[in-house]
């Protein structure tokens, strides 16, 4: 309980702090804009941050996310497009999605490219593994110092960057476009490991491990000798001038919605159906892990 209040308190001096720059509705172009035609969200496919349910529907804590506060913004018609995730953030500086919604860790090189709201969750990493984990293999290192062990990542995510860090070459990565592509490669036997968030692969554990016979690494913490907490939040387009402005202008509105949200326990009681508790809240604001970090 004194860790969600901590969160939501944090949030709030995150409100007070956007509020100042935070335009009403009729000097927010883009807000007025979405309100009239929509937004478009990018997702990558894969729980518990975004996918698409067999009735068609899309849900998931980042997804969630987005369709509360937008919602709550006036921004009722929202269209959801699953892509690999290294697609995401070229998306956005593209201008082929308004909002990314899957989990992206907000670090130094992606601020440079695109603008991100306060983080909403803190975790480690882990990877996948066949059933009994055959080469004993719980670590990037594991991966570095294991002759013929094999990681796949998601080619532009963080885990690729993780892995590195902690030794493992180039010639030991499998790049992969989505989570399916990962899962597969582990039970084909391409790959020894698919490294992901470690909520990410306590999911596929969850609902599929028994079924298809995998399990988790279990969650990696310490990254180069040092501890390590990934921190995932919704990412929207930067661009210059006029344009940097008015995508600030509607962060900035997205991010006192969503503090409010925070304040009221809402996005708390939404966030365990996910299996996000007090002990996954983030540990950095956003302007912190922009300045420094992995």
């Amino acid at each position: 309980m004194k860790l969600i209040k901590k969160l939501a308190g944090g949030f709030a001096v995150a409100a007070s702090l956007f509020a100042a720059s935070t335009a009403i509705a009729s000097e927010n172009p883009l807000l007025e804009k979405y309100r009239a035609e929509g937004a478009t969200v990018g997702i990558a496919g894969y729980a518990p941050y975004g996918y698409k349910l067999p009735n068609g529907t899309f849900t998931g804590e980042q997804v969630e996310i987005v369709k509360h506060v937008l919602g709550q913004m006036g921004v009722s018609d929202l269209e959801f497009v699953a892509m690999d995730f290294g697609a995401l953030i070229p998306s956005l500086v593209a201008g082929r999605i308004d909002v990314a919604a899957a989990g992206i860790y907000v670090r130094p090189k992606r601020c440079e490219q695109v603008l991100f709201a306060e983080p909403t969750w803190g975790q480690g990493a882990a990877y996948l593994v066949k059933t009994g984990n055959p080469k004993g293999l719980h670590t990037f290192t594991d991966i570095a110092n294991t002759p013929d062990a094999t990681l796949a990542v998601l080619a532009g995510g963080t885990e690729e960057t993780l892995a590195k860090k902690d030794g493992v070459p180039d010639e030991k990565l499998l790049k992969v476009g989505d989570k399916a592509a990962g899962i597969s490669a582990v039970v084909s036997g391409r790959a020894d490991g698919f490294a992901l968030s470690a909520f990410a692969i306590n999911d596929i554990v969850r609902t599929a491990g028994e079924l298809i016979g995998v399990e988790s690494s279990g969650s990696i913490t310490e990254i180069g000798g040092e501890n390590y907490q990934g921190h995932g939040s919704i990412a929207f387009p930067k661009g210059e001038g006029d344009a940097l402005a008015a995508n600030m202008a509607f962060r900035d509105a997205f991010q006192a919605e969503l503090a409010k949200w925070m304040e009221g326990g809402g996005y708390q009681e939404m966030a365990t159906a996910w299996g996000f508790g007090p002990a996954d809240a983030p540990s950095k604001t956003m302007a912190e892990l922009c300045g420094e970090g992995l």
